[in-house]
């Protein structure tokens, strides 16, 4: 009759040790998702229309935190950073990096370092104008704009921002499914 015992007790062990293997499981899943959150990849949602046709207002998008660890800010990368003026987070295109010299004309041109840009990401159904200006970029800023120039409080208001006020690079669009 001592048997039985021990095998009850078996039991118990085995299902104790069960438990214990998804306690373990769901913790590291929790540890790697807000690791991963906090340093690598973060969920963004477009809060202005300022990027359409690029991003819509509301879109879901992922926004790679690593990337300027490794790499510098190219002008035309779409970059996510702090508001120099709100207590929110923005994502615009960066037109012009450290270094460059950004001028803006009253035609909608612009020139970076003197050599006109062309913009295919713009939308041609817009007439875009600018107040006439020139921008003479520190080393570690970044003139950024929004895609949809006619609708987008950006630089030429609020000025160059600096480089550590970028925290990643926009990577892809994950909702709507209609904007993949």
């Amino acid at each position: 009759m001592p048997l039985p015992k021990k095998q009850n007790k078996t039991k118990k062990q085995v299902i104790l040790k069960e438990i214990l293997a998804y306690v373990i499981v769901i913790i590291t899943a929790v540890i790697l998702a807000t690791l991963v959150r906090v340093f690598m990849f973060e969920p963004f949602v477009v809060p202005t229309p300022s990027m359409v046709p690029t991003l819509k207002v509301g879109d879901k998008v992922i926004i790679n935190k690593m990337a300027y660890k490794f790499d510098s800010i190219e002008r035309s990368d779409i970059v996510a950073f702090h508001s120099p003026i709100e207590e929110k987070d923005l994502v615009k295109r960066a037109v012009a990096v450290g270094g460059d010299e950004i001028t803006l004309t009253s035609e909608g041109e612009i020139y970076i370092n003197g050599e006109k840009i062309t913009e295919s990401y713009l939308s041609t159904e817009q007439t875009i104008r600018y107040d006439n200006q020139t921008v003479d970029l520190g080393e570690d800023e970044i003139f950024v704009m929004g895609d949809n120039r006619n609708d987008s409080y950006d630089s030429r208001y609020f000025g160059a921002i600096p480089e550590n006020d970028v925290f990643g690079k926009f990577m892809i669009i994950y909702w709507p499914p209609s904007s993949w």
